[in-house]
């Protein structure tokens, strides 16, 4: 492959029966975690960098083979826009099984969306895209079991983070957690990683203490 893809992101995405569907490589800034989009937005397939012939690409919910294991079941099915957004929720919310549609159109279609049969479904859109998600609600009522639109950021958000079009990681991101400022902490002086290590030291949540 060429260079400019050294380094990036491959998001793949992989349907409820295991079968690889896609990987899609998108490059991000190693400092910020945005996405690199100047010169040029560093978006491809890997289908097309492989110059695989003949390939069809029939998109899935990324994340989607999550749905596959039992745990899923009984949890309540998220969906986000971006593939680094779900990655995001999912450490902070652990309770629900994060999907992403893979752009505010993606695979966001009544076929991809049959997986979700008889499923509990959360949308939580960007805040540039929540009218237009709300809009696809109709659809995904003939299929799941609920489906609500959440309008959580909606209520959070000021006019620049509209501006913006913030999505849910960006708001879980804004406030640091005792494991964020622990990692920069060893970062810096990485002989408190050795400390830690040497006394089976761990981190104790304080609220959970009280």
């Amino acid at each position: 492959a060429s260079d400019v893809y050294k380094r990036q992101t491959v998001f793949w995405q992989i349907d409820v029966s295991g079968n690889v569907r896609a990987g899609k490589i998108m490059g991000y800034d190693a400092k910020t975690g945005h996405r690199v989009k100047q010169p040029f937005n560093q978006v491809s397939w890997v289908h097309s960098v492989r110059k695989i012939p003949d390939f069809h690409m029939r998109q899935c919910l990324f994340g989607e083979h999550l749905l596959a294991y039992a745990s899923s079941m009984a949890r309540t099915v998220a969906i986000v826009e971006s593939e680094k957004t779900a990655l995001v929720a999912a450490l902070f919310i652990p309770d629900f099984v994060w999907l992403a549609t893979g752009g505010m159109h993606g695979c966001f279609n009544s076929e991809a969306m049959q997986v979700l049969k008889e499923r509990e479904v959360i949308l939580f859109p960007d805040l540039k895209a929540t009218d237009e998600w709300r809009q696809r609600l109709p659809m995904l009522e003939t299929i799941c079991r609920r489906v609500t639109c959440s309008d959580l950021l909606e209520k959070m958000a000021t006019d620049e983070q509209r501006r913006q079009g913030l999505d849910i990681a960006d708001f879980l991101l804004m406030e640091d957690t005792p494991q964020m400022i622990l990692a920069r902490m060893i970062q810096r002086n990485p002989a408190l990683q050795t400390f830690i290590d040497t006394f089976g030291l761990e981190l104790v949540d304080a609220e959970k203490t009280e």
